[in-house]
């Protein structure tokens, strides 16, 4: 109790602070705690939440997202009959931060560029041949092979200013390393720049000036800080250090939108946390890896399922801001079931499975943890803890940073792992590409290495047919659910907190405050 007092009153105290501020005069900036910091700051390298929220300030994507659905970006069009030729239409009157216009060649390059930056690293299996300009300024795109999910790709690839040494012949699979640019990032379209940065911790952007037709920025500064601790985030917020927190913990929920000055806003998400399940054993050709050879068994990998009361878990571990999820997509994207039945919640059932797989003495795993986007990762991998427990299943629960949680569970150290996926162009079968595509490496999205070669089949097929995508997902839904690869949790609600005198109204799941946040009528911006 003195701890939920201390820090109502220092948000009161920050509400009279911040009044007093306002009658001062605006400084137009913007304040903003991110939860983690980027991986990159190349646009074209971008994959994480962090890296899309600072590259959506400096950079405009191909294509943009109304809540899951394609909307313009740079490009107005795109059509394609065979999946192979595309031809692509710029929107009229973009401009670069220089002020010059945005042109089919730099939407090519920009295909170009991300192709050969991510050759490889994807999930979206992007065969790139060329990419040049027609005579009536369209782009033509042409693949090596049909690429069904186009569009998903036009969302995660930002434009940028082609180089002068740029031409169509330019457009190879061996790009000159000349041209990629890997060492100054390029001049992009969006309404801000890079003014200083301490990496890791901090990002400051400056407004590009309005001029020749551009659009003003919302905000003269956006200031972009990294605090990983969910309480630090909420303390910066009370005190007036901060204007916006993303992620904020469960427990204030309950009191902070209702202080005058606190505004709650839950965005469009696309978040499905999900149980990482080692089915590697001990690796002979990884002297690292190490996992329990339990979980190679299904009947162990369903007991686990069964043990696991999900609606409980949401409303225990995150206060009811997360969702039972019974498959890794979300209402509202393409390859949902809404028909599909709830997990069940039969601790019996899960105890015979065990007893039937030789573990009728119950066993011990180990279960890590890292501080998760959307989720008191802490708070779940306990509450996880005490529901398998009940059936004869000890947990050790190992809590680690970010950075040793990716390198444990790509080394294979692990027997479970609370893992985290968005699905960002809210078609499930992206997700099933980056988790179950056949790699030669152990991945953050599958670090069991499971295959299926009727996966295998059924992605395939998605590629090349439009048709094939539903048909896919439906039938890498029943391999699922027979081999328990992983085990989804929960679809995390995406909310943020911030001052009551402004208004966040973005429309996809990038998160890029300062393009989607503008002041109220009448109040002034600290």
């Amino acid at each position: 109790m003195p701890g939920f007092l201390g820090l109502l009153g220092m948000l009161l105290l920050s509400w009279l602070n911040a009044a007093q501020a306002q009658a001062a005069g605006p400084t137009e900036r913007l304040t903003v705690l991110m939860a983690s910091s980027p991986s990159s700051l190349d646009p074209h390298r971008a994959y994480t939440g962090s890296d899309f929220q600072i590259m959506g300030h400096l950079y405009d994507s191909l294509a943009e997202r109304d809540l899951f659905h394609p909307a313009p970006g740079l490009l107005s069009e795109w059509q394609s009959q065979d999946q192979l030729l595309w031809r692509l239409r710029l929107t009229q009157g973009r401009r670069f931060a220089d002020g010059s216009p945005v042109q089919a060649r730099d939407i090519a390059y920009s295909l170009c560029r991300w192709a050969a930056l991510n050759r490889g690293n994807t999930g979206l299996p992007l065969s790139l041949r060329r990419a040049g300009v027609a005579g009536d300024g369209e782009v033509v795109l042409e693949l090596a092979r049909p690429f069904t999910r186009m569009i998903s790709a036009f969302f995660l690839i930002y434009g940028v200013k082609a180089p002068a040494a740029f031409t169509d012949a330019s457009c190879t699979p061996d790009m000159p390393v000349g041209l990629l640019m890997l060492y100054s990032p390029p001049m992009g379209s969006g309404p801000y720049r890079i003014a200083g940065v301490d990496s890791g911790r901090e990002y400051r952007l400056a407004a590009v000036p309005p001029v020749n037709g551009r659009t003003a920025a919302p905000f003269e500064e956006v200031l972009l800080r990294v605090e990983t601790e969910s309480q630090a985030r909420v303390r910066a917020l009370a005190d007036g250090q901060a204007d916006i927190i993303e992620d904020p913990p469960p427990a204030p929920m309950a009191y902070l939108p209702g202080l005058p000055h606190i505004s709650l806003t839950e965005l469009p998400t696309d978040r499905t946390l999900f149980l990482s399940l080692n089915l590697s054993g001990d690796s002979p050709g990884n002297p690292l890896a190490r996992g329990s050879p339990a979980l190679m068994d299904t009947r162990v990998r369903r007991a686990l399922t069964l043990a696991i009361n999900k609606p409980l878990l949401a409303q225990r571990a995150t206060d009811g801001y997360g969702a039972a999820a019974n498959q890794l997509g979300s209402p509202g994207m393409r390859g949902f079931a809404s028909d599909r039945a709830q997990d069940s919640y039969d601790p019996a059932a899960a105890r015979s499975l065990l007893r039937a797989a030789g573990f009728e003495a119950g066993l011990t795993l180990e279960l890590l943890t890292a501080p998760s986007r959307g989720s008191d990762g802490g708070r779940t991998a306990d509450v996880l803890a005490g529901m398998l427990s009940a059936v004869g299943i000890k947990v050790n629960v190992h809590r680690v940073g970010r950075e040793e949680f990716r390198e444990r569970v790509r080394d294979g150290r692990f027997d479970m792992a609370l893992n985290l996926i968005g699905i960002e162009d809210g078609i499930v079968l992206s997700a099933y590409e980056a988790m179950l595509r056949p790699v030669p490496m152990r991945t953050i999205m599958n670090p069991g290495q499971y295959q299926d070669a009727e996966i295998t089949r059924l992605l395939a097929a998605a590629e090349t047919d439009p048709a094939a995508i539903d048909t896919a997902v439906t039938g890498i839904q029943a391999v699922l659910d027979r081999d328990t690869p992983f085990i989804p949790l929960l679809h995390m609600r995406d909310l943020v907190l911030h001052r009551a005198d402004l208004i966040v109204a973005p429309r996809d799941t990038g998160r890029v405050f300062g393009r989607a946040v503008t002041p109220r009528d009448g109040a002034p911006v600290r």
